[in-house]
């Protein structure tokens, strides 16, 4: 009996289609483009602060041109117009703000800033004449073996901590240069953000139409939990440093401290520091109090605690919601790793770029699972 002959053919590598050949080598195209782009962005990462400064400007005079755009009667019948206008009328009140604020602070400002700088020699020279008698009843009191245990400590905490503090600031300084450029972008700046506002629309769209069909809606997703956790934190941040700001320069003017109005604004700007610009200024207030008036450190200390109080009970839930939800010990461990990483900027960046891959994570975590997301 004659078996059968077979007629089946082994299976052949399949080509890839003309088609498929195309999108692959649109893909390298990208991704070579964008290698790019990033090389340039960052070889000249100094001269593009200014527009890092006017990209944060953008995104917080958006909801207020977006408010302005509603109440404008003609906005249907002639949309380019009223998003000028409306951009118009939020570079006025913001720059009536800041006028009126300029008005109310700037002299007493300068004024304070100035005695402050010249007088931090003789407030150094004084701080450590303090410390230095407080060192001498140190020794005079304390048992020499308890004085060798707490020194030992203290030289191991503060190792590390200069060190941390050696690489934040060799990270930031090494981040400065380009200044013909830098000067350029902020003669610019001011047209470049009103571009940034008008087309805001057309860039959302013509982002969201890089991606494919089937991701767009993903990514529509991220940039909206970005959005939302972006903007709480800035917009909660800076509350929260005009806020402290406030709150310090009158507790120290009440205290009867010297140049309050400065050092208001040393609280302010390193409110923007999460957990670390309290300590920061507390330690600056300290050192002032030491140099001029010792018997004032304790109401300062006072004054610190019911601030910090105000801010840990009431502001933070309030202002920042739900929106960071992190460990004060793993943003301690953030505040370190962005410090090394990218200097004081990192420190600033780190935690809100937590937050969002967190929420950006559980999303995609449950959007390629079972559940829906």
């Amino acid at each position: 009996m004659v078996e059968p002959v077979s007629t089946r053919t082994e299976p052949t590598a399949r080509s890839p289609s003309p088609l498929e050949s195309r999108r692959f080598r649109r893909v390298l195209m990208v991704l070579l483009a964008l290698l790019v782009v990033g090389w340039v962005v960052w070889s000249v990462r100094g001269a593009l602060v200014p527009f890092a400064v006017g990209a944060v400007i953008a995104y917080l005079l958006a909801p207020l041109v977006a408010a302005f755009e509603q109440v404008i009667p003609f906005r249907s019948r002639s949309p380019g117009l009223c998003r000028t206008l409306a951009i118009l009328l939020s570079y006025g009140v913001a720059g009536g703000l800041l006028a009126l604020a300029g008005l109310l602070l700037f002299p007493p400002l300068i004024r304070q800033s100035t005695e402050f700088i010249q007088s931090i020699p003789d407030y150094v020279e004084a701080a450590n004449n303090q410390i230095f008698q407080w060192l001498d009843r140190y020794q005079a009191t304390v048992p020499p073996q308890i004085q060798t245990q707490i020194e030992s400590s203290l030289s191991s905490l503060g190792s590390v901590a200069i060190a941390a503090i050696r690489t934040a600031l060799m990270t930031t300084f090494s981040a400065v240069g380009a200044a013909i450029g830098f000067f350029s972008a902020v003669v610019l700046l001011p047209f470049w953000l009103f571009y940034v506002l008008k087309d805001e629309r057309q860039g959302w769209q013509w982002f969201y139409n890089l991606w494919p069909e089937g991701w767009r809606e993903d990514v529509r997703t991220i940039v909206a939990i970005t959005d939302r956790t972006l903007s709480a934190y800035i917009r909660g941040q800076l509350l929260l440093g005009v806020v402290i700001g406030l709150a310090t320069g009158i507790a120290m003017a009440v205290i009867g401290m010297t140049q309050p109005i400065v050092l208001g604004l040393i609280a302010g700007v390193l409110e923007l520091i999460p957990i670390l610009g309290p300590i920061l200024t507390f330690i600056i207030i300290a050192l002032v109090a030491l140099a001029t008036e010792p018997s004032k450190l304790l109401w300062v200390g006072v004054a610190f605690i019911i601030i910090q109080q105000l801010e840990n009970n009431l502001l933070v839930p309030r202002i920042h919601g739900h929106v960071v939800q992190m460990n004060p010990a793993l943003v301690m461990l953030l505040i370190v790793i962005g410090g090394a990483l990218w200097g004081v900027v990192g420190m600033i960046v780190i935690v809100p770029l937590a937050a969002i891959c967190r929420d950006v994570f559980r999303y995609l975590y449950h959007r390629l699972g079972d559940e829906p997301a």
